[in-house]
């Protein structure tokens, strides 16, 4: 039996590995985190709603989401990073900040870190309304990537953006848009330039930097220019940061950026 997770993640063709949604990023690095072997299952948005609701049998399914090799869906990225946190104990902690292994680990000390975690998760890291201004910047660009007809039908439906939402998404002021983004991640760089060479979460990389990065690779898979502007040019600590990240776990994320960006520039 193949004991290999799958990783279920937003991709606008079956052979992309263009992965945009930001919340599924936070999975992606929780499992190369915590050293496990998962695959990825590029998913459209029309097959999260069809294919995915019958294959796990959870109609209220969302993206991320991991199958285990026994056939267990688990979904939503929180959930899952607490699954990983306690399946996989002999691998560093993702709520500590200290590099040390799940098992050695004061519970205190994991509870704070899960708790700072969680703030940061329902502010900047969740899909809700709170990141709107990231979403609506980067609308056009994903709107470019999504191809076929059905799959295009429903991606600028009413039924799933509101009474006229994708032309209201398109008229949108971009400039008061990357205004408003570039405010958002301010206080990130404040932080970063209170504790030089750190991480968010701490001395180490964790879930804190995961929900931070996951943001930081939606965009970039769909607007590498922008995404320099917004993000990597606020400042030399945060832009070590970034670059910290893309070079992690044998530069998984900065190999997908990559492939991303040639795959979309033939």
């Amino acid at each position: 039996m193949n004991q290999i997770i799958k990783l279920y993640d937003l991709a606008p063709s079956p052979s992309s590995r263009c992965y945009f949604s930001p919340t599924a990023w936070k999975t992606r690095m929780g499992l190369l985190h915590k050293n496990v072997q998962f695959e990825t299952v590029p998913t459209n948005f029309l097959e999260l709603r069809n294919e995915l609701t019958k294959r796990s049998g959870h109609p209220d399914i969302t993206i991320p989401a991991i199958e285990l090799p026994d056939g267990t869906f688990i979904y939503d990225s929180f959930r899952i990073a607490e699954w990983l946190e306690k399946t996989y104990p002999d691998a560093p902690s993702l709520f500590t900040g200290d590099g040390k292994l799940s098992r050695d680990s004061q519970p205190e000390q994991v509870s704070l870190g899960k708790n700072y975690a969680r703030l940061i998760d329902l502010g900047l890291g969740a899909s809700k309304s709170e990141w709107a201004v990231w979403y609506e910047l980067f609308f056009p660009e994903q709107d470019k990537q999504i191809t076929g007809e059905e799959h295009r039908a429903y991606f600028t439906s009413d039924a799933r953006l509101g009474l006229q939402g994708y032309e209201k998404m398109l008229a949108l002021n971009r400039q008061e848009l990357i205004r408003r983004a570039k405010m958002n991640v301010q206080p990130l760089v404040q932080v970063l330039r209170e504790r030089p060479n750190q991480y968010f979460q701490g001395t180490h990389p964790g879930q804190v930097d995961y929900i931070i990065f996951g943001r930081y690779a939606y965009c970039r898979m769909l607007d590498p220019e922008l995404t320099r502007e917004i993000w990597n040019d606020q400042g030399e600590e945060f832009n070590n940061w970034i670059e910290k990240l893309c070079q992690a776990y044998d530069s998984h994320a900065q190999k997908l950026f990559e492939s991303c960006f040639y795959s979309t520039n033939k």
